[in-house]
């Protein structure tokens, strides 16, 4: 029974080992794309960086090529960073941004008065105690942050080399969601076709080759379909319209 009881501890002991171990940005990830996006090296040298501003940070990775792979977001004690390279290394991305916000701040001074009612608590209540304490003993140990993590994948040459959404709107008086008419782009990737035929950020795509386009995927059909040709493209700028040309690369 001792040797029984023993095994199930040590068994016990092991379980808490691993869940120490668990990587919380792997267990956390979600995600985004749904083509199984990867790097296009087989071996990617993942990169790491401090993630200042994530809407900035999105829209200077989808300029530069690269698409979001997915997703992590999690609160709970500080973890170190590595752990989110690690998890990026292991999905193939070849970029990882990290985002992280301290929750809630214990002051030294409010860290002080919890270790002097401890010290009290051990000694009982004896009076004139010294303690003696390092840098480390002020730190809060109940400490919460809020952490965020972006995986990016670099793409291969783009076809046309635009992101854009379904533009939706509320009616003011019904409201009610509506569609408003052609895509708008969201980035322009760098030296694509479309950003030597001047698309900017903020244009809505109305047409290609005479074509509505009314979603993502009826652009995506439109481009595909044109590959290594020249397209007219109709768009909005400013509320006026426009007319541009762009030869779009061959896959």
């Amino acid at each position: 029974m001792q040797f029984k009881l023993i095994f199930i501890l040590l068994n016990f002991l092991s379980l808490l080992a691993v869940a120490d171990e668990t990587n919380l940005f792997q267990s956390n990830y979600f995600t985004q794309s749904n083509n199984s996006l990867h790097s296009l090296q087989n071996q990617p040298d993942t990169k790491i960086y401090a993630g200042m501003n994530k809407d900035k940070d999105n829209t200077r990775m989808l300029e530069d090529g690269y698409d979001l792979m997915g997703t992590s977001s999690f609160q709970g004690p500080f973890v170190e960073p590595n752990q989110a390279l690690k998890h990026a290394q292991s999905i193939q991305a070849d970029v990882v941004f990290v985002y992280d916000r301290k929750m809630n701040e214990m002051t030294r001074s409010a860290r002080l008065r919890q270790i002097h009612d401890e010290m009290k608590k051990d000694n009982k209540g004896e009076k004139n105690t010294v303690l003696e304490i390092s840098e480390a003993d002020l730190k809060d140990k109940n400490s919460k942050f809020e952490f965020y993590a972006t995986y990016w994948a670099k793409l291969p040459q783009p076809i046309f080399g635009v992101h854009v959404i379904k533009l939706v709107k509320k009616n003011s008086d019904t409201k009610e969601k509506q569609q408003e008419p052609g895509l708008k782009v969201i980035a322009v990737i760098k030296d694509s076709p479309a950003f030597k035929a001047g698309m900017e950020k903020g244009d809505v795509v109305l047409q290609l080759n005479d074509l509505n386009v009314d979603s993502p995927e009826d652009f995506s059909k439109v481009v595909q379909k044109n590959q290594g040709t020249k397209v007219k493209i109709k768009y909005i700028r400013d509320d006026e319209e426009k007319i541009a040309t762009a030869e779009l690369n061959k896959r």
